[in-house]
């Protein structure tokens, strides 16, 4: 707690203490701040009193500041920085931020896009710091005080009330397989010989619903998950190596086609294109490093995505 006389002080007296770090004289700071020479030693008197310390000793060439007062010199420093900020619109100059940024993607997206997200950030901001978390299907709702500047997700990612989103483009699905794979020779697949092989299944996480399922109709009970993991690269490396069948966003199939050895074929049956969002907390909104930070993201995925939505 501050004792009382600290309580007491304004943004003028310590202002006038942080000249008075600078100029190391009386006369100098009073006629800075536009004070009387009694005025200015009145408030050094409040200072001393606040702090309990005499902060200068007069010498016959300057005041000398105590170990009290330079240890004092930056975070007033600070304060009065911080202070000003709250005044006047904010610029945020990427090259010489210091900011740790924090930014939740689904597993997919951290494969897709944030490679070239980070590249991107850090020829910007160089000295900046970005932290990168998952979200899954509900886990925003979950955790609605978690500090977060920006979230890539998909539409169906459940957003708080207070979030603010915008497409940033769709995906569409594809039945990816092996190279070697039975149906790999094929222009087409029917359903029926999609439905007589094993699948992979690429969880959200917190929820067993399968969206894919709808379009299946009553089709869906037929097919058969043999693999389930959260992670969208071991399950193209599988597929790769098995004669599973995994239907997913195209994006980072068509990047891996060669490594994995996987064919790309049109799914079977009707699925809508998938939405891709950026979200981010409505208080946040005008926060000009969370406006830099999503522009850039915005850039990125609109640049690469297979049918970029430009607003």
């Amino acid at each position: 707690m501050l004792n009382s006389s600290m309580m007491h002080l304004d943004i003028k007296t310590l202002t006038a203490l942080l000249y008075l770090l600078e100029e190391r004289n009386v006369g100098r700071v009073a006629n800075k701040l536009y004070l009387s020479q009694p005025a200015m030693s009145r408030t050094l008197s409040r200072l001393r009193e606040a702090f309990d310390d005499p902060l200068f000793i007069r010498t016959h060439k300057e005041m000398l500041p105590t170990a009290k007062a330079l240890a004092l010199e930056m975070p007033l420093r600070q304060i009065l920085e911080q202070m000003n900020g709250l005044s006047n619109d904010q610029e945020f100059v990427p090259h010489k931020s210091e900011r740790v940024f924090r930014l939740q993607t689904s597993h997919y997206q951290a494969q897709a896009y944030m490679p070239t997200i980070a590249e991107r950030f850090y020829q910007m901001a160089p000295n900046a710091s970005l932290e990168t978390s998952l979200v899954t299907e509900n886990s925003l709702l979950r955790s609605e005080n978690q500090t977060v500047d920006a979230v890539l997700c998909s539409e169906y990612v459940q957003l708080p009330s207070r979030f603010e989103s915008k497409i940033l483009g769709r995906e569409r699905f594809g039945c990816i397989m092996a190279k070697d794979h039975p149906l790999a020779g094929q222009p087409t697949i029917s359903l029926d010989e999609f439905l007589s092989y094993n699948h992979v299944l690429v969880t959200l996480g917190g929820s067993s619903q399968i969206y894919s399922e709808s379009a299946l109709g009553d089709r869906a009970k037929d097919r058969r998950y043999t693999l389930r993991t959260p992670y969208f690269m071991s399950a193209l490396e599988a597929v790769g190596k098995t004669d599973l069948l995994f239907s997913t966003s195209q994006l980072l199939a068509y990047r891996f086609q060669e490594q994995f050895g996987l064919v790309i074929k049109p799914l079977p049956y009707d699925f809508p294109p998938i939405d891709y969002c950026l979200s981010w907390p409505s208080e946040q909104s005008q926060d000009p490093g969370g406006m830099w930070l999503r522009n850039l993201c915005t850039n990125v995925v609109q640049s690469m995505i297979p049918y970029p939505v430009v607003s």
